[in-house]
């Protein structure tokens, strides 16, 4: 029954029953379903992978929207202040001059404005940053301290939420070593 090879041969008269065959045949098919089974994980995993990174892609852009709309909001005001800036103005050199019913005016106009994220830039002093300030003249200076520094301020700057609205204009000193 058996040939030099250790071969299984069966002959016609036998009596090994046909459940041995379907035995090989069972493992056959057993291990094509184990090489499907596979490649259905590695598919689902593949798909699950997929739409966790859509997910993620998905909170960010609304993080990120969210981020955008806060933004808008922060500056949505920023033309009522250029607007109302002027009037500011008008107003501190009413106050400068000495009428008291309008400093309390300027005041209360100012604090509004405040409170809505605006701030005043009054650079007097202050080393000349072209980021903040707007030089429209110089001033001749015999103190080195007073190189580059702000010595005039013509009219007050704006920042609303940490953004310029209008920067300062100023007269900056230069040192004249003569």
């Amino acid at each position: 029954m058996a040939d030099e090879n250790n071969d299984i041969t069966l002959d016609a008269d036998s009596n090994i029953d046909d459940s041995v065959l379907t035995d090989v045949h069972q493992g056959d098919t057993i291990k094509k379903l184990k090489g499907k089974l596979k490649e259905a994980e590695a598919k689902a995993k593949e798909n699950m992978d997929g739409w966790q990174r859509a997910q993620a892609d998905f909170v960010n852009l609304r993080k990120k929207d969210e981020e955008a709309k806060a933004d808008f909001l922060k500056f949505a005001n920023a033309g009522l202040m250029g607007e109302i800036i002027p009037t500011l103005d008008a107003l501190s050199l009413a106050v400068s001059h000495g009428e008291r019913g309008v400093e309390q005016i300027y005041s209360m106009l100012l604090k509004a404005l405040k409170q809505n994220g605006l701030e005043e830039l009054n650079p007097m002093g202050e080393i000349f940053d072209p980021n903040f300030h707007e030089a429209v003249d110089m001033i001749k200076t015999k103190k080195l301290d007073e190189d580059h520094k702000i010595l005039e301020v013509l009219q007050k700057g704006y920042m609303l939420n940490n953004r310029i609205l209008r920067p300062a204009k100023v007269k900056i000193g230069e040192f004249d070593k003569e």
